[in-house]
């Protein structure tokens, strides 16, 4: 079984759900378009014919298989376009946040994140 990264857009900060949604929407075009794997919301926990939340749209689970540099590239791509947006990414059971740095402690961030992963 791939491992699993799950991310939750935080978006910026007076995002409302709604831009929040929009926002993983436009990453998860872009990690399906860098072939990092499958890309999907997590399962909804709402009732079977209810519609999810835009909450729970600003959150997506990308199957991974070896891609997990390029997922990271795709998401240093995406938050180099959304300066000041939040995003947290975690992966089995270590969980990093995205918030505001700046391009330099973004790239240091991700990369110490990638090395723990064993992923460079």
């Amino acid at each position: 079984m791939a491992q699993q990264l799950h991310l939750a857009v935080g978006g910026y900060r007076d995002s409302d759900d709604e831009e929040r949604a929009e926002l993983a929407g436009a990453l998860r075009s872009e990690l399906l378009s860098d072939a990092v794997g499958d890309v999907s919301h997590p399962p909804a926990t709402a009732p079977e014919r209810a519609k999810g939340s835009a909450l729970e749209w600003a959150q997506l689970v990308v199957a991974l298989a070896g891609t997990l540099p390029a997922a990271v590239a795709a998401i240093r791509s995406w938050l180099g376009r959304h300066p000041g947006a939040t995003i947290t990414l975690q992966l089995d059971g270590d969980e990093i946040e995205i918030a505001e740095p700046s391009d330099s402690e973004r790239a240091a961030l991700l990369e110490a994140w990638l090395r723990r992963h064993g992923s460079e």
